[in-house]
C-alpha cells in the first residue's frame, strides 16, 4: 500500500463531521469586553485534541485571551520545506438567534449539513486540517519535511493572529501555506485586496438652526461619498483584470457623525467631529503608495471644496494589497494532483472575493498560498450559516493528498 493509501485511509468521513460539530458548539465571537468572548475555549480544545493525537505542540500569545494554537509533525532541514494548513478560530457575531432555524451554536446535522455559526467559517475547513494531519500520525507516516496546522486568533478583524505568527520563528521556516476557507474546495490562485479607509472630519459646533455659525463636517464628508464612484473608476483603471475576481470596488460602510464616543447625534446640533469609512477592494497591479496618493488627493479636494475642515484619513488595519500565486508552483501542482487522487476528478479554479491570513502570509513572507476550502462561499455571515458534509470530508482528503505531494517532492 502507497503512503497516500495508507493516509487516505486514516481520515474518517464520521470522525470529520463530528470534530466540525464539537468546533461549531465552541462560540467563539469576539466580544470586547465579555471575558468569555474571545478564541481560548476553542483554542484549549484543539490543543487538546492536537496534544493526544500525538503532535508538537505551540500555544502563542496574539492577544489578551486569543491565543494562536499551532501543532506540527515531522521536521524543517535545510533540503526540506515546511507546509501550514492554516484556519482561524473567531467566527462572526451570530445575530439575532431568533432568525435561526437551528440554534447557532447547536452544529446540527440535518440532511447532510451541519448547520451553526462558523460552520463555514470556518471550523469545517479547520476540522478538515487537523484531520489529514492526524492522519499522517494514525498511518505511521512520517513526511519528508514538517506539516504545520495553525488555528489562528483574529482573522476577522485585525489579523493579530496571523501578524503575530509571522514575527515568530515558527512563522519565518514556512516554505508555502493552504488558507483552509469556504470556497467550494475550488484552487483559488488569487486573492483582492483591501483597505479600509478611515475619514475624519473636523469642523465646528453649532446649532441646526444657524448654520453661518459652525462649519459642518458632514457636508465635507458628503464629497467623499459623491467622489466614491470616480475613484472606484479610476482604480479599475490602475488594477489588472483578473478571470476569477471582481473589479475594484469602493464601498461606504460607516458614517457616524459625532463618532462613537465622543458625544451624542442630536436633530438640531451640527457635530465638530465626523467619520466615515470606506471599504476598498482592489485586484492585483496597484501598490500601497498608489493608493495611499489617490486618497490623499480625494481629501484635498474635499477639503478645498469645504474651507474651514480639517480632513485626514488613515487605514484601519495594514492595507492588504492583491495576491496572486502561478500555477507553475510547486504547491499548486501538488494540490491539482492532490484533488485528483483525493476525489477522482480535475480541480475546478476560482478566486478569493474577500481577504484572508493567507495576505497577510503572502506580503509579509513572500511565500506562494491557495485558498482551497469546504462551504459554499457566499454562504459566511449569514443566518442558517452550513457547511456540505462531503465537502468537509472532500477537503480533509484533499489536504492529505496535496501535504504529501508537495513535502515529498
Amino acid at each position: 500500500m502507497t503512503a497516500l493509501a495508507q493516509v487516505l485511509k486514516h481520515i474518517d468521513a464520521d470522525e470529520v463531521v463530528e470534530l466540525t460539530r464539537a468546533l461549531v458548539r465552541i462560540p467563539s465571537v469576539y466580544r470586547p469586553g465579555d471575558p468569555e468572548g474571545t478564541e481560548a475555549r476553542v483554542a484549549a480544545f484543539i490543543e487538546t485534541w492536537l496534544r493526544r493525537e500525538g503532535f508538537e505542540v505551540a500555544v502563542q500569545d496574539a492577544a489578551p485571551g486569543r491565543p494562536n494554537v499551532l501543532g506540527w509533525i515531522g521536521e524543517k532541514t535545510p533540503a526540506t520545506r515546511t507546509l501550514l494548513l492554516e484556519g482561524h478560530t473567531d467566527v462572526v457575531t451570530e445575530g439575532d438567534p431568533g432568525d435561526w432555524s437551528w440554534p447557532p451554536f447547536g452544529a446540527e446535522l440535518v440532511d447532510g449539513r451541519i448547520y451553526g455559526r462558523g460552520a463555514a467559517d470556518m471550523k469545517s475547513g479547520l476540522a478538515a486540517a487537523m484531520a489529514a494531519a492526524a492522519a499522517f500520525k494514525r498511518a505511521g507516516v512520517t513526511p519528508r519535511g514538517k506539516l504545520v496546522v495553525g488555528a489562528l486568533a483574529d482573522e476577522e478583524d485585525g489579523m493579530r493572529g496571523v501578524r503575530h505568527l509571522v514575527s515568530t520563528a515558527i512563522g519565518r521556516e514556512l516554505d508555502a501555506a493552504i488558507i483552509c476557507e469556504p470556497e467550494d474546495n475550488e484552487l483559488c490562485l488569487e486573492q483582492r485586496g483591501v483597505v479600509w479607509a478611515r475619514f475624519r472630519a473636523r469642523g465646528r459646533m453649532a446649532h441646526g438652526a444657524m448654520p453661518e455659525a459652525g462649519v459642518n463636517p458632514i457636508a465635507c464628508l458628503g464629497v467623499i461619498l459623491r467622489e466614491a464612484p470616480g475613484l472606484q473608476k479610476r482604480l479599475r483603471k490602475r488594477c489588472e483584470r483578473s478571470r476569477y475576481l471582481r473589479p475594484p470596488t469602493v464601498t461606504p460602510t460607516i458614517v457616524q457623525a459625532p463618532p462613537r464616543g465622543v458625544g451624542v447625534p442630536q436633530s438640531n446640533v451640527i457635530p465638530a467631529l465626523a467619520e466615515m469609512i470606506l471599504d476598498i477592494r482592489l485586484t492585483a497591479g496597484i501598490d500601497a503608495d498608489a493608493i495611499r496618493g489617490e486618497l490623499d488627493q480625494l481629501c484635498a479636494r474635499a477639503t478645498q471644496a469645504h474651507p474651514g475642515v480639517k480632513l485626514e484619513w488613515e487605514p484601519v488595519n495594514p492595507v492588504r494589497l492583491a495576491t496572486r500565486v502561478d500555477r507553475a508552483e510547486p504547491l499548486v501542482q501538488a494540490m491539482i494532483r492532490g484533488v485528483r487522487q483525493a476525489t477522482g476528478h480535475a480541480p475546478r479554479f476560482g478566486g478569493v472575493p474577500g481577504s484572508t491570513d493567507g495576505t497577510v502570509l503572502r506580503m509579509e513572507l513572500g511565500i506562494p498560498i491557495v485558498t482551497c476550502g469546504p462551504g459554499d462561499r457566499l454562504i459566511p455571515h449569514q443566518v442558517n450559516e452550513y457547511v456540505e458534509v462531503a465537502d468537509v470530508v472532500d477537503a480533509a482528503r484533499i489536504y492529505a493528498a496535496s501535504a504529501l505531494n508537495y513535502l515529498e517532492a
